[in-house]
């Protein structure tokens, strides 16, 4: 049954046919005039009529308080409540100086610091993954649990994710996908992903796939999804970061620290040309000591301009769309060893890649390599 794209009512009354010769209708709860075939705004929740009409205006442009309330007829206190409301459903709500805007883009990057009693020490130990594509056909869910069931073996406390955890949905993967919309893939993202006693798993946010959702809706898809597993129990997943975030050594930051970054681009056909571009571009001061770099699909080590970057591999088999574009998938993540010095430093670093073949592979064969 058709229902209202503003308000998700099915109390509509027929009202003939537009010049496209589809059905009109009049919705008895928001008073719009829906034509069938229109699509939701959101598929997340029940949009007010007030919180639309100041959604569209926000999306326009900047705009003070007086100014929405003299574009919307909404009295300036209810706008500032209207605003808060939207800030805590995770819409990306931007302030410049007195003025708000409806954001299409999220800011990049973060800093966090982790606790320095964790990084005191010689040896430290982190897992690695990145790209799962969640809701993808060609997810590798199974050996993503058999990757955290090794990281519990080896007694790994602590996993970085490198993006593009859920799959996303664009004209170039919606027949590639097995579960579409926003909330219901952030759902089967929660309900689906490795959970271990233990194990805290840290996750950035790429600007394609999660990130198609986030220019689309103007939704802050990391936190929405922070908040979405907080509400599910799940505590072990953490956001923390849009396409990047600096973790700092012994708290000595610009000295030494992680990076976990999610790239943008093409693969090359030389596995370590486009890190060794990456790296070449950065500013004097903006290199980290270690690149935990996602986005490629790639399983790979090298030290271009004495950075040490590790491609995390991913999750997913070639698609139809990778096929094409001739992009071969690393099945696969792993666990970095480190050696931190006094000063702050890393001094020693051992990458360890936990690998698996395609799919089909394990087709008839009773006998994975790994229990």
């Amino acid at each position: 049954m058709f229902k209202c794209p503003k308000c998700g009512s099915e109390n509509l009354e027929k009202r003939g046919y537009d010049t496209q010769n589809k059905q009109k209708y009049h919705c008895r709860d928001c008073g719009c005039y829906p034509t069938e075939g229109a699509k939701r705004n959101r598929d997340k929740e029940d949009i007010k009529p007030k919180d639309d009409v100041l959604i569209r205006v926000l999306s326009t442009g900047l705009f003070s308080i007086e100014e929405l309330s003299n574009k919307t007829g909404i009295v300036p206190k209810e706008v500032r409540r209207i605003i808060q409301d939207l800030e805590d459903r995770k819409y990306n709500i931007n302030y410049v100086e007195d003025k708000i805007e409806l954001a299409k883009d999220i800011k990049p990057g973060n800093t966090q610091k982790l606790n320095i009693e964790y990084w005191k020490g010689d040896r430290i130990k982190v897992g690695f993954v990145s790209d799962t594509h969640l809701c993808s056909k060609f997810e590798r869910l199974a050996e993503l649990n058999l990757i955290y069931d090794v990281f519990t073996d080896e007694g790994i406390e602590l996993v970085y994710h490198g993006g593009n955890y859920i799959d996303g949905e664009n004209k170039f993967n919606k027949y590639e996908i097995h579960t579409r919309g926003i909330t219901p893939q952030v759902e089967y993202f929660i309900n689906n992903y490795p959970k271990r006693e233990g194990i805290l798993t840290k996750f950035i946010c790429g600007d394609d796939h999660e990130g198609w959702i986030a220019q689309r809706e103007r939704l802050n898809v990391g936190e929405y999804t922070q908040m979405k597993a907080i509400e599910a129990g799940r505590r072990d997943l953490e956001y923390i970061g849009y396409l990047e975030c600096d973790i700092p050594f012994e708290g000595i930051e610009g000295k030494s620290w992680l990076r976990v970054m999610h790239g943008g681009g093409g693969t090359a056909y030389a596995l370590s040309y486009t890190p060794q571009k990456i790296v070449e571009s950065l500013q004097g001061g903006e290199k980290p000591r270690i690149l935990l770099l996602g986005h490629y699909h790639k399983i790979d080590y090298c030290f271009p301009r004495e950075v040490h970057v590790i491609q995390m591999g991913c999750f997913q088999d070639q698609t139809t769309w990778l096929r094409k574009k001739k992009i071969q998938c690393h099945i696969g993540g792993g666990i970095l060893r480190m050696n931190l010095a006094k000063d702050g430093t890393i001094n020693r670093i051992m990458p360890e890649f936990i690998t698996f073949f395609n799919k089909k592979f394990y087709v008839g064969n009773d006998k994975y390599w790994i229990k």
